[in-house]
């Protein structure tokens, strides 16, 4: 028996998964079947657990491949010629039903030379050792299995992942293929549009937008082979494949984990009253679980209206078909009938509820609560939830037991319940403040709200931290040429080349990435995309961001605009002077809250809230009682923690829900349901204070929120058609090149300099700014999330245009005009 046979296996001969590795092992099995599969050789995992046996300091540190196996290796690739080589992890417990662990091992492409082949097989064993792989596996405590496929790399004229169902819909009779030219790494790792094929009936149909990698012939034939690779597996199959010298070949085979189920039709129950979309949070349909935590919202804005004693009860969500509608209750939680003009004052002063809340009204305006609010935070709340945060975020909650998991996941619900109060407190009585600045703008100056933003924008501060601490680690980068050269390459694993950058990277994701990109906790937060995190490091290495830079042209544009006023003020008052002056120095002290708060009382909690609820995912998906740790959020705290504590069977109910929410997504409801109510009745007859106070809360809904946004009008003219129009959100223009963007997984996708088209963001979107030429939403308005991050990084931009995520597609050409509030497609 040579060397080579008695350390290796060739691949025929892999078919035991707890020898190969499940992804070997399928490959293996799908080979001798007839599949065309490159040929390949395979480390056992039994030298993966010797070589840890013999390390006597951390596994990933101090890991070495014996050089019996590396000399068998070389001797067994000899007769593949001189060819590049694909190395790749092969996982025991990886592509198995529940546990995909996709993306989250390594794989070395265009490995060359004995030095190259040992560093990339340690990689792959290293990344058993990986943070996304503990987290991803819930931190057990149990030494890995990882063997280690050798193959030649394929000379691939196309490649890409074909689905045997679709991922989205749960549709089963179809094939939907995304494919790129050339190899299907910058597909796999975001960076690329993929061309979308979809084959129903030995039809291929092309979508259009990316560029052309496959025709019709070539995507049946892939569809071909996917179809027979999920009939011989006997379930639906994520396969990857490649097109080469005009044959389709297979690259590996998975199961498509967290499959959605059959839509399931939800009714659609209209309650009384005039209802509308929310869709600047919740443009889609809200997972169970966070729908379930957010309930605690209506309670808070309810404490906080009180507190200032706004004529309102506060505010309505409901679920209409799945989707979120709101309306603002009256005092009393019913319509009232409408008056006359005239008896309006009468009712302010005869009616008790309204009689109660104007005194409150009054009272809170000359306590200066709104301002007192804006010192609790910076005061109490901030330090307040940051130390919660900071010792929940530090648990290991592989470590638990059920019952301290129990308590774990009651305590980030809890912390989330109350961030969402102070948020909520903090929100309205930001309105009050900023309401005082824009009104003595409009009525000494007669300035808009992009003139009187002017004296404000960067002043955000702790919002844009995250970006400059990133600007940070690309000086340091930038600074070292051999560690600039492994960022600046996507195919490098700089987090084991580079110790001391591993580090300091480490410490960045756990600063500020512990928060949720998105508002559903379905979400992955940003310290579970490092892959993310490192594009931007490596847009903001090629674009030269300069934080120091941009807040001393947003400096220079707050001082014009306060020397602006001041002159036109020189010819009025004093008081007219004192009250321009007085309301310039508290908004400077709110205007920042706004945003910053953001981070401490929803996305930081959130991401909390989501870690928990994996871990009683990945517990009871283990315990058998669901089918993937995701399904997890398809129910609710109550429900998760009693199948926790009573073993209750899951399936049936995530499927069902899952089921719902497939549904709502694929019939999405109008903008509004009932009559729109007559608008509110006079204030005049009200105090100074209580009028106030109430415009301003009217004010600020209208500045969030914006009117609902509807698609641009018809063209008139031709030229016409080549402008999306919304609302100037951020002054400046820029010219660039477009890129859909519709929810937070597709970040990836986003280049340096390109022009960001999105339904919406939220304020976590914020550490992508610095890669954006400039920004335009379907929603939002001039005080919305997306416009104010957008000035304190001064890029351009248009929100509430209805529809260019629509209207405009990845590739074009735009010039964006954040003063007029014109997108304008360039020829």
């Amino acid at each position: 028996m040579t060397t080579s046979q008695a350390v290796l296996l060739p691949l025929p001969q892999a078919t035991d998964r707890r020898l190969a590795g499940t992804k070997a092992a399928t490959l293996a099995a799908l080979a001798a079947q007839g599949l065309p599969v490159p040929e390949g050789v395979v480390i056992p995992a039994g030298v993966f657990a010797q070589a840890l046996a013999a390390a006597r300091e951390p596994p990933a540190a101090r890991l070495e491949l014996p050089g019996d196996v590396l000399t068998a290796l070389v001797e067994a690739v000899r007769p593949w010629g001189d060819v590049a080589l694909a190395v790749r992890s092969s996982a025991v417990d990886e592509d198995l039903p529940g546990f995909s662990y996709a993306g989250q091992y390594s794989t070395v492409l265009r490995v060359r030379g004995r030095d190259a082949l040992r560093a990339a097989v340690l990689r792959c064993w290293t990344s058993a050792f990986g943070e996304r792989v503990v987290a991803y596996s819930g931190g057990v405590g149990e030494d890995p299995a990882m063997a280690v496929l050798v193959q030649p790399m394929v000379p691939a004229a196309a490649a890409g992942v074909a689905f045997t169902a679709d991922p989205v819909t749960g549709e089963r009779d179809v094939v939907v293929i995304d494919a790129v030219p050339g190899l299907a790494e910058r597909l796999v790792s975001g960076e690329v549009t993929p061309e979308r094929w979809t084959v129903r009936d030995g039809r291929a149909h092309r979508e259009p937008g990316a560029d052309a990698a496959l025709d019709a012939g070539s995507a049946l034939a892939v569809a071909e082979l996917a179809c027979a690779v999920s009939r011989l597996r006997g379930a639906p199959q994520d396969v990857e494949w490649a097109v080469a010298d005009g044959e389709v070949v297979l690259l590996q085979a998975r199961p498509v984990t967290a499959l959605p189920p059959a839509p399931v039709p939800l009714p659609v129950e209209v309650p009384a009253g005039y209802w509308t979309r929310e869709s600047s949070h919740a443009p889609l349909p809200w997972t169970r679980l966070t729908h379930a935590a957010y309930q605690s919202r209506m309670p808070a804005i309810r404490t906080a209206v009180g507190e200032l004693g706004l004529l309102i009860e506060g505010v309505d969500l409901r679920d209409i078909g799945g989707l979120e509608y709101l309306r603002v209750l009256p005092l009393g939680g019913r319509e009232p009938v409408r008056l006359p003009d005239w008896a309006v004052p009468l009712a302010f002063r005869l009616v008790p509820a309204l009689r109660r809340r104007v005194r409150k009204c009054v009272a809170a305006n000359r306590a200066d609560v709104p301002m007192r609010h804006v010192h609790l935070w910076t005061g109490h709340w901030r330090p307040r939830l940051e130390a919660c945060a900071a010792t929940l975020r530090d648990i290991d909650l592989g470590l638990l037991d059920d019952d301290a998991l129990e308590r774990h996941a009651e305590s980030t619900l809890k912390l989330f319940e109350l961030g969402l109060s102070i948020h909520f407190r903090l929100h309205l009585a930001l309105a009050m403040v900023l309401r005082e600045l824009a009104l003595a703008c409009r009525e000494l100056l007669g300035w808009d709200d992009q003139a009187w933003l002017r004296l404000v924008a960067g002043t955000s501060v702790r919002s844009t931290e995250p970006a400059r601490a990133l600007a940070d680690l690309a000086a340091h980068v930038a600074a070292r040429p051999r560690l600039r050269r492994l960022v600046e390459d996507p195919a490098s694993d700089v987090l084991a080349e580079d110790t001391d950058f591993a580090a300091r990277f480490t410490g960045y994701l756990r600063r500020y990435c512990c928060r949720t990109l998105s508002y559903d906790f379905s979400e992955p937060a940003i310290d579970e995309r490092p892959d993310l995190v490192l594009a931007l490091l490596r847009h903001q290495l090629a674009a030269g961001y300069d934080p120091q830079a941009r807040e001393q042209e947003l400096a220079g544009r707050r001082a014009a605009a306060a020397a602006e006023a001041r002159a036109v003020l020189a010819g009025h008052d004093t008081a007219a002077q004192e009250r321009f002056e007085t309301a310039l120095a508290r908004a400077l002290a709110a205007y920042p809250v706004r945003e910053d708060n953001e981070f401490h009382t929803v996305s930081a909690p959130g991401a909390l809230l989501r870690r928990a609820v994996l871990e009683l995912g990945r517990r009871l998906t283990r315990r058998g009682l669901l089918g993937d740790p995701s399904a997890a959020f398809h129910l609710r705290p109550p429900e998760l923690l009693a199948a926790l504590r009573h073993g209750d069977d899951l399936h049936a109910l995530a499927a069902r829900r899952a089921g719902e929410r497939i549904w709502a997504l694929a019939n999405p409801g109008p903008p509004s349901y009932g009559t729109p109510p007559p608008p509110p009745p006079p204030l005049t007859s009200l105090p100074a204070e209580a009028r106030f106070a109430n415009e301003a809360f009217l004010w600020l809904l209208d500045r969030v929120l914006a009117p609902s946004p509807s698609p641009s009008p018809s063209p008139s003219r031709e030229t016409d058609s080549q402008v999306v129009r919304g609302i100037a959100a951020s002054p400046g223009s820029y010219t660039g090149v477009v890129c859909v963007i519709r929810d937070e997984t597709e970040l990836g996708r986003l280049r340096a300099g390109e022009v960001l088209v999105c339904p919406m963001t939220s304020p976590v979107w914020s550490v992508v700014f610095p890669s954006v030429g400039a920004l335009v939403t379907d929603a939002g308005g001039t005080l919305s999330h997306p416009a104010i991050i957008a000035r304190e990084y001064a890029v351009p931009a248009v929100v509430a245009t209805g529809d260019a995520t629509t209207r405009l597609r990845d590739g074009q050409v735009v010039t964006v005009d954040g003063t007029t509030g014109q997108v304008r497609v360039q020829p």
